[in-house]
Order: structure tokens, then C-alpha cells, then sequence
């Protein structure tokens, strides 16, 4: 028949078995620890890196409905157009005014004279 059981082996041996699994389980919590803390940082970086490109996004749309140096020159040649025309009108005022003027001056000196 079979001999006694050992017990004290056999307490030994748990002992060892659980030591191993403790050791087993501290070493899953640091790694799971240290990869959430990773991925943390990354998903932080995706975050801001998500915020840059729509910010760049946005500036190339700026950037892309500016008018362009061919526009600019168009605008100037307009403008120095009308600012021509402004000074033509602005001398046909004034003689228009300087004639209105004279005009006045006549009405004022006949209507003394004819009393």
C-alpha cells in the first residue's frame, strides 16, 4: 500500500507554487501598468496631433482662397483706373464750382446794379 503523505513536502511545494503565481501576477500588473500608461501618452498624441491637422487644415484653406499676384495686379490696374476717373471728376468739380462762382458773383452785381 501506499505510503504516509509528507505533509510538510507537500505545503512546501504550495508554498513554491504560490510564491511563483504571486510573482506571476506582479509581473502581469507592472507590464499591463506600464503598457495603459503608454498608451495613454498615445492616445494624448493623437489627440493634439488630431488638433494640429485641423489646424493646418484650416490654414491651407486660408491660404488657398487668397487671391493670387495675377488678382493683386488686376485690382491695382482698377484701382488706378477709378482713381483716374476720381480726378477727372474731381477737376470737372471744381471748375463747376469755380464757374458757379462767377456766376453767382454776376447775379449778386446785376441784382445791386438794376435797383
Amino acid at each position: 500500500m501506499m505510503g504516509a503523505i509528507d505533509w510538510t513536502a507537500a505545503r512546501f511545494f504550495f508554498d513554491v507554487i504560490s510564491a511563483l503565481f504571486m510573482v506571476g501576477v506582479a509581473i502581469y500588473v507592472w507590464w499591463s501598468n506600464r503598457n495603459r500608461a503608454t498608451g495613454d501618452a498615445i492616445q494624448d498624441v493623437h489627440a493634439r496631433l488630431d488638433q494640429v491637422d485641423r489646424h493646418v487644415a484650416r490654414i491651407e484653406q486660408t491660404l488657398d482662397s487668397r487671391p493670387g499676384y495675377a488678382e493683386i495686379d488686376v485690382l491695382r490696374a482698377e484701382m488706378a483706373t477709378i482713381s483716374r476717373g476720381m480726378a477727372e471728376i474731381s477737376a470737372q468739380m471744381q471748375s463747376t464750382t469755380a464757374l458757379l462762382g462767377r456766376l453767382h458773383e454776376y447775379l449778386l452785381t446785376e441784382k445791386g446794379n438794376t435797383r
